[in-house]
């Protein structure tokens, strides 16, 4: 039974140089020099175009998270209205069945008809982009709120 060799590799204290850990290297090794100090101007646009990269990944973060904010919103008001359309879509075909029957008259049919065809045509809508969200695909979100 062959006992395995223990390889011990640490680094410690303050390191203001170049430094390499490794078991083993094969071929040429080189270290370039640190770069030279620089002047106090080009140190403080540095830090400018830092900070002023941050903002905008900051604002990016901002937007994709509004953007987010708006679509499980958007998801929300479409459980909504698919409810809704639920609820009414018997309510619209009983007015059919009754029109149908003459007892009440052919204008609350042709009205059932109408409104049971938005119902139909709304509630399909909502439960595609129900689907596509929890399948995880992109929605459209419309702009308006109105829309929605």
């Amino acid at each position: 039974m062959s006992e395995h060799s223990y390889v011990r590799n640490e680094l410690s204290g303050d390191v203001r140089g170049p430094v390499v850990q490794s078991g083993a290297i094969h071929g040429d090794v080189v270290f370039n020099s640190p770069a030279e100090p620089r002047d106090r101007e080009s140190a403080e646009m540095d830090r400018r175009w830092t900070d002023r990269r941050r903002r905008i990944l900051d604002a990016e973060e901002a937007q994709r998270a509004e953007l987010q904010r708006r679509a499980n919103q958007y998801v929300r008001a479409c459980h909504r209205r698919r409810r809704v359309n639920r609820i009414f879509l018997p309510i619209e075909g009983m007015t059919v069945v009754l029109g149908l029957m003459h007892v009440v008259p052919v204008m609350y049919t042709v009205l059932g008809l109408l409104f049971g065809a938005i119902s139909v045509t709304g509630w399909v809508q909502c439960s595609l982009i129900i689907r596509k969200w929890d399948a995880g695909r992109t929605i459209k979100v419309p702009l308006s709120g109105w829309r929605w």
